[in-house]
């Protein structure tokens, strides 16, 4: 059965989950982590999160300032160690988040109902070619803006 819960709750039961030893299971909307996720019938699979993120990881957050969950991908580190995000569809990069700020991390994840998880080497080199599709996209962007600005 599938149901629309508040993020409150949401949180709530993931937590209970992983206290409990589980991961959970459950379909993200959105557009930002396409192509690797199309926010509809896709499913992602979330463990409690380590200590400390490791670059490219996709973890669950909790954005401060409007309480929004968000699924992105971790990119790097901020100078004083926050995590900086951007989800695998963005040009913009969200910094400052801090380890009290992630909730969960991606595990493995469904799409056109196959099931990846993070340690196999076929998403590894998607994740490769899609950072550096990002970096490309990112500078060509940068430039567009300061000849036509």
């Amino acid at each position: 059965m599938s149901e629309i819960i508040s993020p409150a709750e949401f949180v709530a039961v993931m937590q209970e989950s992983f206290e409990r030893g589980q991961e959970l299971i459950f379909t993200p909307s959105g557009s930002s982590m396409f192509p690797m996720l199309d926010g509809k019938n896709d499913k992602v699979t979330f463990s409690q999160k380590p200590d400390k993120l490791k670059k490219y990881d996709v973890a669950f957050y909790v954005r401060r300032r409007t309480n929004q969950l968000v699924l992105h991908r971790m990119i790097g580190f901020t100078k004083d160690g926050a995590y900086i995000f951007s989800g695998d569809n963005q040009y913009d990069y969200e910094y400052g988040v801090g380890d009290d700020d992630v909730l969960a991390l991606m595990t493995s994840f469904t799409h056109n109902g196959k099931t990846y998880r993070t340690s196999d080497l076929s998403y590894r080199f998607y994740i490769r070619r899609m950072m550096l599709k990002k970096r490309l996209r990112r500078f060509a962007s940068m430039i567009y803006h300061k000849i036509f600005k």
